[in-house]
């Protein structure tokens, strides 16, 4: 099984599942179309596609049938993700996952669907989707509304196979390594960058999508804009991206500064980061420069950094500068605001131990000695 990219008559990127002739997996082909149709984001139909080359290189080494799977071969499915030498009945001396709980819930989720889409499409007679899936009201939230209790709960959908994930530490990184980063960089381009991660917490895919005008020098915002896929491969990821964010006059010298010294006249793309040299020099800044700049960066100065990171930083700076939690949701872009209090609104270590501390005095009672003198 291998993953296929291609390019569209219309000159967009897409994928699909090949098998070992060579020839499209056609169920996997067609549900790639339809998830396309209906809007989907590349990078998700990528994803897609590489989820289900698992699930079908996984029917292949248990000599399955796609169209005859139960409930017991997908979690045969979800037990061979943790360990893909299950089916060779080899026994790890020391067993180490294959797949963290987090993306192994996630291809799950992309079989459930997957499936559900045959169900609907192709009228599969096993039902497989709907036995994967219950409904429950109230799945424990960490967020309540000013209605709970008085309104009625929504039902939410969960799957029965989901494996339990651990609260994941935020990877963010210090101002004294985010000040190393930037006096690592070596022109403006790259400095502008990271700058602008830092400040506005906004995702690589998103300042890779700005154009020059979206950048208001006297307003002192930047907008984003859904321009669906661009030349670069940049896109806005949700219907809550596009967004106006606030910026300082710091961000918008250096973007001048940037703009003078490599938006000359021979620069035909309005793209605001573009490639510096080579032969494609003059054309918008993809993925693959921001993946060797940041290779550069952690060899230059040893920090573990990836851009997303910049993104965790500022957002939980602002938190922890007191921003409410829709504020947050604003400045993120995203669709729920369940994502924003379960991913930033939780409080440091040491913003515990200084509420204890202040609360301190009304937990004490009298000690044992000062009792026994009176």
């Amino acid at each position: 099984m291998k993953v296929v990219e291609l390019k569209t008559v219309d000159g967009k990127v897409r994928y699909y599942l090949a098998d070992d002739t060579g020839a499209p997996v056609r169920p996997v082909l067609k549900y790639l179309k339809f998830k396309d149709n209906a809007g989907y984001a590349r990078n998700t139909l990528r994803m897609h596609c590489i989820h289900l080359k698992h699930f079908f290189t996984y029917l292949g080494e248990a000599g399955k049938d796609y169209e005859r799977v139960n409930i017991d071969d997908i979690a045969g499915f979800l037990a061979w993700l943790k360990n893909p030498d299950i089916l060779k009945k080899v026994v790890p001396l020391r067993f180490e996952p294959e797949h963290q709980s987090q993306t192994i819930n996630a291809m799950v989720d992309t079989v459930v669907m997957f499936y559900d889409y045959l169900l609907r499409h192709e009228g599969m007679e096993n039902h497989l989707s709907e036995k994967l899936v219950r409904f429950v009201r109230d799945p424990g939230r960490n967020y309540r509304s000013f209605l709970h209790g008085i309104a009625e709960n929504r039902m939410i959908k969960s799957h029965i196979l989901k494996l339990p994930v651990p609260r994941m530490q935020l990877r963010t990184i210090s101002r004294e390594d985010a000040a190393r980063l930037l006096d690592s960089c070596t022109n403006l381009r790259d400095y502008l960058l990271l700058y602008l991660l830092f400040e506005t917490g906004m995702r690589i895919g998103e300042a890779l999508s700005l154009w020059l005008e979206d950048f208001d020098m006297a307003g002192l915002t930047i907008t984003l804009h859904d321009r669906g896929e661009m030349e670069n491969l940049a896109e806005i990821k949700t219907v809550s991206s596009p967004r106006r964010l606030d910026c300082t006059q710091e961000l918008m010298d250096l973007f001048t500064g940037y703009i003078c010294e490599h938006h000359t006249a021979e620069i035909h793309t309005n793209h605001v980061f573009l490639k510096l040299k080579g032969g494609m020099e003059g054309n918008a800044m993809d993925y693959r420069d921001v993946d060797n700049l940041f290779r550069t960066l952690r060899k230059k100065t040893g920090i573990r950094v990836t851009p997303h990171m910049f993104r965790h930083t500022s957002l939980s700076l602002l938190y922890s500068a007191g921003w409410e939690p829709e504020m947050l949701r604003q400045r993120a872009g995203h669709k729920n605001i369940y994502t924003t209090l379960n991913t930033y609104v939780h409080p440091s270590k040491e913003e515990v131990a200084e509420a204890f501390r202040k609360a301190s005095e009304s937990l004490k009672m009298p000690s044992m000695g000062r009792e026994a003198g009176q």
